[in-house]
């Protein structure tokens, strides 16, 4: 068996408590262990289990009998655990997967998305990102509570499960035949009229004394002690009797509790008897008819509720398979339950369903959150009035489904009709009619219709304020998208001035230190930067990398990151020197952080290239070039969009230092892969062959040029028109190319037919058209220079 630990909340006790799962790639473990649970205790006090290593193998038994009861599994999501073999994904989350068990990631590194959604990886599950910078969203705290509480039943919901049980069984066992109790549970509840009966049963994975002063109270409860017997009961360690044979059974028999022996496997019944004062006759669960008889005498006199037909029932019978609250967990009968529970019209069951088909932990299936949603609404319609604030509640959920995943101009009519029956009935200052109003504002912006979305968050942060003071979270986050809406209209000191005051309330609220008001001082830079001050802009950039080393440290990715900015800001200005220096630092830390494979290492090595090429030393710069391609061709594959970029920049490189076959070759591999996975007619599959072109041209095959420039003309023509500046341009390069063949007609009939169509766009007197006009008068002297000669 895997050697189990556990942490809690201040070391309080295991028992009641939801089971966290905690598992990673072990060279992950000491970097983020510490923090994650921290975290998940700010808000919610459980129980995360986690093995002492690792790297430390599972048994088939451990993952029923210990992974299999977990009710949520946490992960820090990085390159290493999806790209390197390790048990994290091999065994632990590919078993919480097929056994349907919630999983939460933590995204921990950037640029990393296109690993994460692989099928096999974690596909379109939602993850949390502790360092997300966006301002325009909840934090980070906000989004794990949120996701705790959908995943992890309160104290408050558990007891009114424990109060929804017919009875109670006292299930008594060695901790080493932990599998054999979940089987003897799995037996007791197949009888349907034992389902609603709860099994009181010590924790696992904690010490058999742990629940000492607990045994008495839950015998008193219990209305049967059933005595699960394997040849381990009978040992005695160190020359003492066994937990269960000192404590639990004397207990049972003082309280005169009804006792059913099961043998779950042959057992020295002589040294039973011995053992086990009274002992009455074992039954063999294998022996489904008698098991079930002697069990239904056992439970004769227990009163079966009169409601246990009733959807709320149903429901909560539902939660306690699905979580494990004192009977075995059993996922398919407990979603079984909750779904028969949603189809009697419970509110609470649909929803628990709506959430967790479209939420992270539910394994995503939109269409069935839309149903649940879809189902709400009709529910409140009718039980409450189509205008009833409970009802749209539910349609404004509905909206943020269909914005998120399917019809934003759908989401939008929603949300245009919550509005305004909440303007009619709760007010326009009422908080769900400002929430109404800043969903609707998103929507248009997702929609493209920025003005509107403008006039909308203006309005909204202008009553949000009046209503709950600008400190208030939604009041920050209405700010950002602010903010991000001036950027898209490229209305940057409007912009500026919004992320000011966000700045000014983060400093506030978090303090001037805080990573969040980091990410906002850090946009204030950039924005600085683009207004033309570019002091504010160094200011800002190296108060904010200040900060960040203090506070998360030299190696933090956000640190690493700043640095980059850093490099790439001393490059802009032409301090070529200081940038090199900073851009091979972050390279160096890339490669001892997260390892030279890892997407971001490769950017900062193709942005050291970049530098090199830059700085004149092209030899250097083809040399690092090489190595990103081969590392993008080994780790991404050959279709993989960087990789294709770093394949066109290699070309280039080898252009630059005069191979151009070379450059040829690799431009040429580019060409067709873009034709077959872009299409022909991509605007960057047509860069490509434009590209192609002048490689030609430079290695003097004009008329291999010529080919591909009448392609790309002819495709120029068909996917933009005649007329479009691009296919004037590609139509100049054609007729330059038949005249460097020395083809003087099939140019001139060319640059006759683009001078005139610039003069209908542009007119005589543009530059480009008096440039063709020019071009013209050459390409005539030509032909009759060698018209003459000959």
């Amino acid at each position: 068996m895997a050697n189990f630990l556990h942490k809690t909340r201040g070391g309080g006790e295991l028992k009641g408590k939801p089971r966290v799962y905690f598992t990673c790639h072990p060279e992950d473990f000491d970097r983020y262990f510490e923090k994650l649970t921290a975290d998940i205790f700010k808000t919610h006090d459980c129980v995360v289990y986690y093995t002492a290593s690792m790297e430390e193998a599972l048994e088939e038994a451990d993952l029923e009998t210990d992974l299999g009861q977990m009710n949520l599994f946490i992960v820090p999501v990085t390159f290493r655990l999806m790209t390197q073999p390790n048990r994290a994904m091999n065994v632990d989350i590919a078993y919480a997967k097929e056994q349907h068990i919630p999983i939460l990631p933590f995204m921990m590194e950037q640029n990393i998305d296109a690993f994460y959604a692989k099928p096999e990886n974690f596909g379109e599950r939602q993850y949390l990102n502790p360092y997300s910078n966006d301002s325009t969203e909840i934090s980070y705290e906000e989004k794990l509570k949120k996701h705790l509480e959908a995943v992890l039943i309160s104290d408050e919901m558990a007891q009114r499960i424990r109060a929804a049980f017919d009875a109670y069984i006292f299930l008594s066992y060695r901790k080493k035949d932990r599998r054999y109790a979940n089987e003897l549970m799995k037996l007791i509840h197949k009888n349907p009229k034992c389902r609603d009966i709860a099994i009181w049963y010590d924790e696992f994975l904690t010490p058999g004394d742990s629940f000492v002063e607990s045994i008495e109270k839950a015998l008193e409860k219990s209305e049967l002690f059933t005595l699960l017997v394997t040849p381990n009961l009978l040992e005695e360690p160190e020359g003492k009797p066994n937990f269960v044979m000192a404590q639990e059974y004397p207990a049972a028999r003082t309280a005169g509790k009804n006792i059913l022996p099961a043998e779950m496997v042959q057992t020295d019944r002589a040294k039973l008897q011995e053992k086990f004062e009274d002992i009455p006759a074992c039954v063999d669960p294998k022996d489904e008819e008698t098991f079930r008889t002697r069990l239904l005498q056992a439970v004769e006199k227990i009163a079966i509720s009169s409601n246990n037909d009733h959807p709320e029932h149903h429901f909560l019978m539902g939660l306690a398979y699905l979580e494990g609250i004192d009977v075995e967990v059993d996922r398919t009968r407990g979603l079984a339950l909750i779904t028969q529970s949603a189809d009697g019209q419970y509110p609470d069951a649909m929803w628990y369903l709506y959430q967790m088909y479209q939420d992270t932990y539910g394994g995503l299936d939109i269409n069935k959150a839309m149903f649940y949603a879809e189902k709400l609404v009709d529910y409140t319609e009718k039980t409450c009035g189509p205008e009833h604030p409970d009802t749209l509640k539910c349609v404004h959920n509905l909206a943020v489904l269909y914005e998120r995943w399917s019809d934003p101009q759908k989401a939008k009519e929603l949300l245009e009709r919550v509005y305004e029956l909440r303007c009619k009935w709760l007010g326009t200052e009422h908080p769900d009619t400002l929430d109404a109003l800043h969903s609707l504002a998103c929507v248009y912006g997702r929609l493209g219709h920025w003005e509107s979305a403008l006039e909308l968050q203006e309005r909204a942060y202008a009553l949000s304020c009046q209503v709950r003071g600008e400190d208030d979270p939604n009041n920050l986050i209405i700010l950002g998208n602010l903010a991000v809406t001036y950027m898209a209209l490229e209305q940057n000191e409007l912009a500026l001035k919004r992320y000011g005051k966000l700045l000014e309330l983060r400093v506030k609220i978090q303090g001037p230190e805080h990573p969040d008001t980091m990410a906002i001082l850090f946009q204030v830079g950039m924005l600085q930067g683009r207004l033309g001050d570019y002091e504010k802009e160094w200011e800002c950039y190296h108060m904010v990398y200040a900060v960040l080393k203090e506070k998360l440290g030299p190696e933090h990715p956000n640190t690493i990151n700043i640095l980059n900015n850093l490099g790439m800001l001393y490059i802009k200005h032409n301090h070529i020197s200081q940038g090199r220096e900073l851009l091979e630092n972050v390279h160096a830390l890339h490669c001892k952080v997260l390892g030279e494979d890892h997407p971001d290492a490769l950017v900062s090595l193709n942005n050291l290239a970049l530098l090199y090429d830059r700085m004149g030393d092209a030899s250097k710069s083809r040399e690092l070039l090489e190595r990103v391609y081969e590392l993008r061709y080994k780790i991404l594959g050959p279709e993989h969009r960087d990789t294709l970029v770093a394949m066109e920049n290699l070309a280039i490189s080898y252009g630059d230092v005069g191979q151009w076959s070379k450059a040829l070759g690799l431009m040429q591999q580019l060409f067709d892969m873009q034709c077959r996975l872009l299409g022909e007619d991509h605007p960057d599959t047509l860069e490509t062959l434009d590209t192609l072109t002048f490689i030609c041209g430079r290695m003097d095959d004009w008329s291999m040029a010529c080919q591909l420039f009448e392609e790309l003309y002819l495709r120029r023509v068909r996917t933009l028109g005649a007329e479009h500046p691009d296919t004037l341009t590609a139509m100049n390069r054609l007729a330059y190319a038949y005249g460097r063949m020395e083809q003087w007609r099939k140019s001139l009939e060319l640059l006759e037919g683009e001078y005139a169509l610039r003069c209908k766009i542009f007119g005589e007197e543009h530059p480009d058209t008096k440039r063709t006009k020019m071009e013209i008068q050459v390409c005539c002297f030509r032909i009759e220079n060698s018209e003459g000669n000959g």
